[in-house]
């Protein structure tokens, strides 16, 4: 801080101090006051003001940065959903096609297109049932495929 000469103008010497003032003496010191340093507490004020600015600055970039990579996670996430369930619904259907092709019927007519013929006697065997006696059976959970597909997953990965 330093000391300025006043600006008011200086009393007479020969007047007398107004009532309540405080004396101040006829020293050089009642001529001086003391002066805040207005540019530093300008150039205080303007500093924190930019800093506010940039703060608030950076912290909307990153708001805004946060939730582009949401939505790009979000679509990359529906895109490879839609892939999965297409890729179970190609599963489904490659398994009826094996079963359809490895069926008795067409290694029958498979087999006579190749030119070979049906052995004269036909033998049968028995085959046990496949669920346990006096047990439910065993069927298709209704719903998605996916439901299906996640519920067998976890049955499998719990089984030992």
């Amino acid at each position: 801080m330093s000391a300025q000469p006043s600006p008011r103008l200086r009393p007479a010497p020969h007047a007398t101090p107004r009532p309540g003032s405080p004396n101040r003496g006829d020293g050089a010191r009642a001529r001086l006051t003391v002066a805040p340093e207005v540019a530093r507490r300008r150039l205080r004020a303007r500093l924190l003001m930019w800093g506010a600015a940039l703060v608030t600055v950076a912290s909307l970039f990153t708001l805004v940065s946060f939730h582009v990579f949401e939505a790009q996670s979000a679509f990359k996430l529906e895109r490879l959903s839609k892939e999965r369930a297409n890729e179970q619904l190609r599963y489904e259907r490659l398994r009826e096609q094996v079963a359809s092709l490895s069926s008795a019927e067409t290694v029958i007519v498979a087999a006579a297109k190749l030119g070979m013929v049906q052995g004269g006697t036909v033998v049968n065997l028995p085959v046990s049932s496949a669920r346990p006696p006096g047990g439910p059976l065993v069927t298709v959970p209704a719903g998605s495929p996916s439901e299906s597909y996640d519920k067998t997953k976890h049955a499998l990965l719990a089984a030992p």
